[in-house]
């Protein structure tokens, strides 16, 4: 039998964390359709009509945080999900960022 290398056994484990990260957000999510927001419209840029960047994250234990046109790190976030109210955001399972 052939020896597997590290690199691939790196890469099978690094793609088995993001696909359990991505069902288990979308087992978490709403719906289909029923979901408030927008995809983004490129990947920095949410639509005008919903300007709200929310950003889903795996890695502190939050689900999602969204972001305000005049927030810290609105700039620097790319958007998953772009909303047109913060009501919008918190139904969908964001909160706000704190900075």
């Amino acid at each position: 039998m052939a020896e597997l290398s590290p690199r691939f056994i790196l890469a099978v484990l690094v793609l088995v964390a993001s696909t359990a990260a991505a069902v288990a957000v979308s087992a978490q999510t709403p719906g289909g359709k029923d979901r408030p927001g927008v995809p983004p419209q490129d990947a920095w840029t949410c639509p005008l009509t919903h300007p709200i960047k929310g950003n889903f994250t795996t890695y502190s234990g939050e689900r999602c945080i969204y972001h305000m046109k005049r927030g810290r790190f609105y700039g620097k976030t790319k958007p998953e999900r772009c909303y047109a109210t913060e009501e919008d955001a918190v139904k969908d399972g964001c909160r706000r960022s704190m900075r």
